[in-house]
């Protein structure tokens, strides 16, 4: 994709601007979103409506800077640090980080796929998630990353 590097500003500025509309048109009509935190959502529109109803029920105030871009036809990988002022009742005014890997699979000219690893403890710790709350989070984490086919061998071994 030779205009990766402006699709990810793009992406980044709607984020920041909750712009779901622009969000989700940057991603095929059956894309897969895996989200850190919120898991897959599958679709342009839950895509859309993720960042919307989703992102901005838990903070306001994103900001989003993407770092390094590198692409080739197939794919694109860029670092990133996204931020935003938590509104949650525990941490509430907070400014919340964190900064991960984006992957994205690239199909018919837009995103079909976007995957990322990123370090949330931190942001997890500063919005005060503890007890059964924090261990559902990290349970779904580590259970998604041990259902991963493409980690099976590590997993097996």
């Amino acid at each position: 994709m030779k205009d990766f590097a402006e699709r990810v500003e793009r992406f980044a500025r709607a984020v920041e601007a909750r712009d779901g509309t622009t969000f989700g048109s940057l991603f095929t009509p059956d894309a897969v979103y895996h989200d850190a935190i919120y898991g897959a959502v599958r679709g342009r529109d839950a895509i859309a409506r993720m960042l919307v109803d989703d992102w901005y029920k838990d903070g306001d105030r994103w900001l989003w800077d993407m770092h390094d871009p590198v692409a080739d036809d197939r794919r694109g990988y860029v670092r990133y640090t996204a931020s935003f002022r938590s509104i949650n009742r525990f941490s509430e005014g907070k400014r919340i980080v964190a900064v991960g890997v984006a992957m994205f699979g690239f199909a018919d000219g837009l995103f079909n796929s976007y995957h990322e690893i990123a370090n949330g403890t931190p942001a997890l710790w500063d919005l005060n998630v503890r007890g059964e709350h924090l261990e559902r989070v990290a349970r779904r984490i580590a259970d998604a990353q041990r259902g991963s086919a493409a980690l099976a061998r590590h997993y097996s071994g």
